[in-house]
């Protein structure tokens, strides 16, 4: 069944192909990351920072000694973390949950605080820290976003600039305690912080309000507490009805909560409406819900990796190379076990790759329709790289992949490329070659024949034939034979090309043929080089500025700059005319 006679399986693959390799290439700057560099809180009792990115296990391992010079033992810091939960219950007067966690889950915190306090025996580091403390009080949202699950690279630009006290963001901790009634782990709350911060300004029981919601639509608190670091959002405006949606058709097809949760990852958020969208794309691309609950079953990363959004691109790219619709099913109950991300990638490397050895885009369509299943795990060598490795041109490649895709995966990153064998045209190719080479004078199997096969480019037929193009014109055999060995190159450019310039130098301008034997460099040049000096010498010439018996060699192997300054700058209006052939001779 082909694509385009199912008209909404073709409108939904519209919109699949509207997303690009480069948006979800490049992760997007959170506004956090770009503020980053630009402003520091000026009451934080951090480490001084020297970059953005410092590392958090550097910033740990240089903490090894107190202010006074005091090795900083795990008996230091676990008394340290006393003294700090007293001081954040009892002098700040913070419920003893969250005064618990930040001064056991804050490290980085605590080491910090260990530097800036003299203590030289571990029965004085309650009485230091309480000193301390009593003249520079801390700001105890540093201490708090750590013990959620942040890191200080992370939280640096969400610790407010005009507070230090958690009780002066007066609904923060509130709304902290309402999503751990809900059940979500306190030190995963960090999450939720730094990408729906205004959750956390929710005034009294809105936020419990939002949580019922969901709870009413059948989510267990268990379920609940899991979707919510996942996907912080859901908590910002009216309920998303996309999540229900995308639950209550799963349900449809057999699959439990309980099964969303294990897939369900808490690192990346989930966008529902794209979740939803290649849901509705493996659906549709399935005959039947048995097969569409086998998929989803063995590959779930189809669904939920980035939101579905690398299984969209997959399935656009591979339509547009003429995929139908049992071929892409074909394709995702065989995908490689493997991220979805990387296996778009390696296709698209691939693509890349035929491309670059130029073969013919229906042949490109038939190689992907048919293995995109495990090209999408292998990574291919550079273009250059295999070519080179393969002992082969372009066209060959190209042959060798038609006649047997599966040659690639030998030509993946890490392996040993092996040369190809050679062709039968290329064996008498080879054949031909030699054999006109020891016609030319070379011996057999020597050195200076080693060399000559190297330095004369071309099949072995077109030699000759380029060579006989030279006798027919007029050329003594020998005469061309000494020719070719002087300046093997000649022999690399196509007959009709030869002739025109022989016939240019001998019958337009006159020259003998035994100027040519002298200097067969000549041919080499290309005949617009040849028609731009000879006409600009004539014009020399007409005028005095020029003798009029030059040899090709003067006229042609000269560089450009040599040119003008030798020749065309005889004449005051030559640069001008120089100019004026170029664009004749373009």
């Amino acid at each position: 069944m082909k694509l385009i006679r199912n008209p909404s399986f073709t409108s939904l693959l519209k919109c699949v192909s509207q997303l690009s390799l480069e948006t979800l290439s490049k992760p997007p700057i959170s506004e956090t990351g770009f503020l980053l560099c630009c402003t520091q809180n000026p009451r934080s009792l951090t480490t001084q920072r020297t970059a953005a990115g410092d590392d958090v296990s550097s910033e740990k391992s240089s903490v090894k000694k107190t202010r006074n010079g005091t090795r900083i033992t795990p008996r230091f810091r676990k008394l340290a973390e006393e003294a700090m939960l007293n001081y954040f219950y009892s002098t700040r007067g913070l419920q003893y949950m969250i005064a618990e966690s930040m001064s056991k889950n804050s490290p980085i915190f605590i080491d910090n605080l260990l530097k800036k306090v003299s203590c030289v025996a571990a029965s004085d580091i309650n009485q230091c820290i309480t000193r301390y403390l009593r003249f520079h009080p801390v700001n105890e949202f540093e201490p708090f976003l750590e013990s959620s699950g942040l890191k200080p690279m992370e939280y640096t630009l969400l610790v407010p600039s005009d507070k230090i006290f958690l009780n002066e963001d007066a609904f923060l901790l509130e709304n902290h305690h309402v999503l751990c009634y809900c059940g979500v782990d306190p030190k995963k709350i960090g999450k939720i912080f730094k990408e729906a911060r205004e959750v956390f300004g929710y005034e009294t029981g809105v936020l419990a309000s939002k949580i019922k919601g969901y709870e009413d639509l059948g989510f267990s608190r268990l379920f609940l507490s899991k979707l919510i670091v996942s996907s912080p959002s859901i908590l910002i405006g009216n309920t998303n009805l996309e999540v229900a949606k995308f639950l209550n058709r799963l349900k449809s097809v057999g699959f439990d909560f309980d099964w969303v949760m294990e897939n369900l990852s808490e690192e990346a958020s989930c966008d529902w409406s794209s979740v939803n969208r290649v849901l509705s794309l493996l659906k549709e691309i399935c005959f039947d819900e048995d097969e569409l609950c086998g998929l989803i079953r063995k590959c779930p990363r189809l669904v939920f990796e980035n939101s579905g959004k690398w299984t969209l691109i997959l399935a656009g790219f591979e339509t547009k190379l003429g995929s139908s619709r049992s071929e892409l099913c074909s394709l995702f109950q065989k995908f490689p076990q493997i991220q979805v991300e990387k296996c778009v990638w390696n296709l698209r490397h691939c693509f890349l790759f035929l491309k670059e050895i130029e073969m013919e885009d229906d042949e490109i369509r038939k190689v992907f329709r048919s293995h995109s299943w495990w090209l999408g795990s292998c990574r291919l060598k550079k273009t250059s790289s295999l070519l080179i490795n393969l002992m082969a041109g372009k066209t060959r490649v190209c042959q060798v992949i038609q006649e047997n895709p599966e040659e690639m995966k030998k030509w993946t990153i890490g392996s040993k490329i092996q040369p190809l064998p050679a062709s039968e045209v290329n064996i008498v190719s080879k054949t031909m070659k030699t054999q006109f080479l020891l016609d030319l004078g070379y011996k057999e199997n020597s050195e200076e024949m080693e060399k000559a096969f190297k330095r004369f480019h071309g099949r072995g037929s077109e030699l000759r034939q380029r060579f006989n193009v030279l006798v027919s014109l007029g050329l003594n055999e020998k005469d061309v034979k000494d020719m070719v060995k002087a300046s093997p190159n000649i022999l690399s450019q196509a007959s009709d090309v030869l002739e025109s310039k022989v016939n240019y130098l001998v019958n337009e301008l006159g020259y003998p043929l035994s100027s040519l034997v002298a200097f067969p460099s000549c041919l080499k040049f290309t005949l617009e080089r040849m028609k731009l000096r000879f006409s600009m010498f004539s014009w020399l010439q007409a005028r005095g500025k020029a003798n009029p018996k030059l040899t090709i060699s003067t006229v042609l192997a000269c560089s450009d700059k040599i040119f003008a300054t030798c020749y065309v700058n005889r004449h005051p209006d030559g640069p001008k005319h120089l100019e004026d052939l170029k664009k004749l001779h373009v």
